[in-house]
């Protein structure tokens, strides 16, 4: 397979390939480190514990704690996804650098969260281009960001304030909503479909982000009460080219041994006529893993581990 972005070709301001260590975008550490500051969260930020790390909620006690601590290793999952230093993600490189290269796309974040994954992808985009690794091609967003928590909500708002005259910089244009979504709610589910939907005909490109959902899924056992609204969501994103997902999760039991079988499961009996799952072949499918360091952004000292677990998903319509 070749890559569109070999290791060689990713800049120092995101890969050390010597230190195999991986470094946020420049934007989204000054970004970031900006808010911490506007909102006094250092203090919170620096006493997170590696061993128990914040799930989220929906007060702004639990919103704080989840910024404050596990954004940056958010944001580094979705790059780790992007820029697959190691070569150990087989196409899903490729796949994304195509959606984001230029046009019209529509993102999905569903759960956005604070928008990490989202933004962290487009930062990246920006970076490279602004390496001149990739073409500076205009790139038209109309994101949704779809979360519960309002504070949550609040702060991809900020972000993408501060974010957006960096990404225009590089031709990257960006509309977003961000609106209250309830998975476990079908009217609530339907009218972020409906949000989408009405917008999505003049995008060409359709790209669904699911990231860190394991452990309201899982841990929180919600996975029965959210079946129905997330194949509702592939199946009204599918289309006949062009659309894809991308499911993101730290490489942990919850999410390799439990929710990501299950996903599989699901393509195979009843999800076949609008969900792909593009893996190498296997008698089992299996997510694909890596993992590395990376940089905290709050600290240019200190380093963490980031351990990824994904499943590329083209969303295409069979005609069985």
């Amino acid at each position: 397979m070749k890559r569109l972005i070999p290791s060689r070709l990713i800049p120092i301001s995101l890969w050390d390939d010597k230190n195999m260590l991986l470094k946020l975008p420049p934007d989204i550490v000054e970004v970031y480190q900006m808010l911490i500051s506007r909102y006094d969260l250092w203090q919170l930020a620096n006493s997170r514990n590696p061993k128990n790390p914040p799930t989220g909620g929906l007060t702004q006690e639990k919103t704080d704690e989840h910024f404050a601590q596990a954004f940056d290793g958010s944001s580094a999952r979705a790059q780790l996804a992007l820029l697959d230093p190691k070569n150990e993600l087989a196409e899903i490189s490729n796949d994304i650098i195509v959606i984001l290269s230029g046009n019209k796309v529509s993102v999905t974040d569903a759960p956005c969260g604070a928008g990490a994954a989202a933004f962290a992808l487009l930062a990246n985009i920006a970076e490279l281009r602004r390496n001149e690794v990739l073409p500076r091609m205009p790139l038209d967003i109309f994101m949704v960001g779809a979360e519960i928590s309002e504070p949550a909500r609040k702060y991809a708002q900020d972000i993408l304030v501060e974010l957006r005259p960096k990404l225009e910089a590089q031709a990257i244009f960006v509309e977003a909503i961000f609106r209250e979504w309830d998975v476990t709610c079908s009217l609530s589910n339907t009218d972020l479909i409906q949000c989408i939907t009405q917008r999505v005909m003049d995008y060409n490109k359709r790209l669904l982000i699911i990231a860190n959902f394991n452990g309201f899924l899982e841990k929180e056992r919600k996975r029965k009460d959210a079946e129905r609204q997330i194949e509702e969501l592939f199946r009204h994103l599918s289309s006949t080219d062009n659309s894809m997902a991308i499911w993101i999760e730290p490489n942990m039991n919850r999410a390799t041994e439990s929710l990501f079988p299950w996903i599989f499961k699901k393509v195979k009996e009843f999800w076949s006529r609008f969900v792909i799952i593009k893996l190498e072949s296997k008698l089992e499918p299996m997510p694909l893993n890596t993992s590395t360091e990376f940089r905290l952004p709050l600290s240019d000292s200190n380093k963490s581990s980031v351990r990824l677990s994904i499943i590329p998903i083209n969303l295409i319509r069979s005609r069985k």
